[in-house]
């Protein structure tokens, strides 16, 4: 966050999460000890709050109690983070970022008058950029605001960039190419494919085609001979020629290259069938290292889970392809601005199945072979998606010890099946059970759940009620949560 925010305003946001996070009043002197500042600081930053919250529609409330306590309230459906990046586009370095991309031959001293302010000023906050970019192995020069390395990769920064910070912001169109121009484009490819996007496809391909017709006026996007070999296999590409001579787009057939690869690895092409089964059949008949790389999973699953992916079905080799040709397009963690790790995420919430990732992970690099290897290494973009397979074909059950529990009640057996029902529904994604009845010795299981006390010695106990509350629910989960550690 440092790399954008200022002192100030990364106090707000820890501020803003503090809050949110608590259930409770809190006092503006129990804050500014939190915070670390004055408590005049803390009354100027709710102060700000409350001017901000207003745009929301009341979707999220601050409450103050004579400026003495204070407390905010969200619905839960709203983007917490659409106000976070209020501070970030307010910060130099977003300014920088975004100034550098639409004036790609100017310096950074340019930069600092458009801001009024000294080069001293800009390149103290400039120079916190090169270790963020080098995360993304792009290589970034200061005084020459110049991003160094694949093109490719440093559009696909921007698309991050943009994406992640105005997307959900109304009438906020980031790029200089008029959007009504894009759109006109956009249909016309409609007409051409004989598609009709989808609201988000349109939005995802206006976003890759602002950037597209802005940067090759900078950088031409170059594809290698092994993929452009690909894309000339598929017959459809055909269709993408047309569309560029309907249009008189100002593009190489390098640049033509590249947005073949931005409408199928970014899902703008999604849901139609005859271009994925073409995509796919391209991929499999060249042997790409993205068609490999979904083989060796396979290979994998089959050996490691018993289970057989269905690589005869083209509509499903397309989606497995196009997230590992996605991965090949931007190296690291595309959040670009909270640097959110899926991987911890997993592994502070869900530690067996994080591990059973880990293995997935070491079996994959050792059956795969070096160019299958190179692709694995981006396994920040990866991971997710991984994960999503093996979720959806509910491999992780296939490797989880199922937790064994006793459910001994005085009621009848219909009362004690309906539990056992409700525990499966409540926590049947994220936890396996077997479940046992009074024959079976205390002992032998993990947890008994009873509706009166029993002495189960030093298995757990679970006391419910027989129509169970809020209160036993969270209890039942933060065992499951214990036991499964």
């Amino acid at each position: 966050m440092k790399t954008f925010l200022t002192a100030s305003s990364l106090n707000k946001v820890i501020l803003l999460d503090y809050l949110l996070e608590s259930t409770t009043w809190r006092s503006s002197k129990a804050l500014a000890k939190v915070i670390g500042v004055t408590e005049k600081s803390i009354l100027n930053y709710l102060e700000e709050f409350q001017q901000l919250f207003k745009e929301t529609g009341q979707k999220i409330q601050l409450f103050n109690d004579h400026n003495k306590n204070f407390q905010i309230v969200k619905e839960e459906d709203f983007p917490i983070y659409t106000l976070y990046l209020k501070f970030y586009q307010s910060s130099y370095n977003y300014k920088l970022i975004d100034f550098m991309y639409h004036h790609p031959h100017q310096r950074l001293t340019d930069y600092a008058e458009s801001q009024f302010t000294s080069l001293s000023t800009v390149f103290r906050y400039a120079k916190l950029l090169k270790p963020y970019f080098k995360r993304y192995q792009l290589e970034f020069l200061p005084y020459r605001l110049e991003l160094k390395g694949s093109e490719t990769n440093v559009r696909s920064f921007y698309y991050y960039f943009y994406w992640n910070s105005t997307r959900e912001i109304a009438d906020d169109w980031p790029f200089s190419t008029e959007l009504s121009a894009i759109e006109t484009v956009i249909t016309d490819f409609e007409k051409v494919y004989a598609v009709t996007l989808e609201p988000l496809q349109r939005k995802t391909f206006a976003y890759w085609l602002a950037i597209t017709l802005e940067r090759s006026k900078v950088v031409i996007a170059t594809t290698d001979a092994t993929k452009q070999r690909v894309i000339d296999s598929d017959p459809t590409f055909k269709l993408m020629q047309k569309w560029h001579k309907i249009c008189n787009l100002p593009l190489s057939r390098d640049e033509l290259y590249f947005l073949y690869q931005v409408i199928y690895d970014f899902g703008i092409i999604d849901g139609n069938p005859n271009y994925e089964n073409s995509y796919a059949l391209a991929h499999q008949q060249n042997q790409t290292d993205s068609y490999l790389a979904v083989m060796n999973l396979a290979r994998v699953v089959k050996e490691n889970f018993e289970f057989q992916l269905a690589t005869d079905d083209l509509e499903l080799m397309f989606n497995f392809i196009a997230f590992h040709e996605r991965s090949a397009f931007f190296n690291g963690n595309s959040d670009v601005f909270f640097n959110r790790s899926y991987i911890m995420e997993l592994k502070a919430e869900r530690p067996r199945e994080f591990q059973i990732m880990q293995e997935l992970r070491k079996h994959l690099l050792k059956r795969a072979q070096p160019s299958v290897k190179a692709l694995l290494t981006n396994w920040q973009q990866l991971f997710l998606n991984y994960y999503f397979i093996l979720d959806y074909y509910d491999l992780f059950a296939k490797k989880v010890t199922p937790i064994k529990i006793l459910v001994q009640d005085d009621l009848h057996h219909t009362h004690r099946l309906w539990l056992m029902n409700k525990v499966r529904t409540y926590f049947g994604h994220s936890f396996a059970f077997e479940f046992y009845d009074y024959q079976t010795p205390i002992a032998e299981v993990d947890l008994v759940i009873s509706n009166y006390y029993i002495d189960t010695g030093n298995t757990p106990l679970i006391l419910m009620k027989n129509l169970p509350t809020e209160r036993n629910w969270r209890q039942l989960g933060a065992m499951l949560y214990q036991l499964t550690k």
